[in-house]
């Protein structure tokens, strides 16, 4: 066999060590063996980042090189585990579904955005509280069954070809000017209806027509 290729498929003794973490700083590793403290990194597949005191499992080859390859225990419970990965990561599930649950509470957080894509999204809470600076909503159609709703806005600008409202009463209190433009208007008023102003006036480029079984002015 030729010594080149003899070369390329040694590989170097491995030997494998527990171990205490001593310090992190970043990627790089103290870590403290039964033969003394050396620097070790993370490997790839701990997936779990290590934490000072945690006991670790330590590769250390005939070069020196050490990764730490689990976190097999944690002393201190309180310790917060954080999943490590670095560089664009894709979690994806065949032939099943994918549950994320947490007992006291889930945050999703990315300084860039985020985004949810699914043929049905269903949400269930008992309060939701949503803070955004600006909201682009399109759909087809849009059914609310809400017992009570309560607005406060600036402005509202509302564009709508047609607009339906049944409502069993309403009220309605404007501080300064209210105004109607429209090709046509009408009012049905089954009972009475009353206009009580400080001054009226009535302008019309044809003829005004009132027709009642009685009329009383003064």
């Amino acid at each position: 066999m030729p010594q080149a290729v003899q070369k390329k498929i040694e590989s170097p003794e491995l030997a494998l060590t527990y171990a205490a973490v001593a310090s992190v700083n970043g990627a790089a590793l103290v870590v403290q063996t039964p033969t003394g403290q050396m620097q070790a990194r993370k490997a790839v597949s701990c997936l779990l980042a290590p934490a000072p005191g945690d006991q670790v499992l330590v590769s250390v080859d005939r070069f020196g090189r050490a990764y730490v390859l689990a976190v097999l225990a944690r002393p201190d419970a309180l310790t917060e585990n954080r999943l490590s990965l670095t560089g664009p990561t894709r979690l994806t599930v065949t032939g099943g579904d994918l549950t994320l649950s947490a007992e006291h509470g889930m945050d999703l957080a990315s300084p860039a955005h985020l985004s949810l894509a699914a043929g049905e999204l269903n949400v269930h809470a008992g309060r939701a509280e949503i803070g955004l600076a600006e909201t682009n909503f399109t759909g087809n159609a849009l059914s609310a069954n809400i017992v009570r709703i309560r607005t406060v806005a600036r402005s509202v600008d509302s564009f709508v070809k047609n607009w339906v409202q049944r409502m069993t009463s309403c009220l309605r209190y404007v501080r300064e000017h209210d105004e109607t433009q429209a090709a046509s208007a009408r009012q049905l008023v089954e009972g009475t209806l009353t206009v009580q102003t400080g001054n009226s006036v009535h302008l019309a480029e044809g003829h005004v027509k009132i027709d009642a079984e009685q009329i009383h002015l003064g």
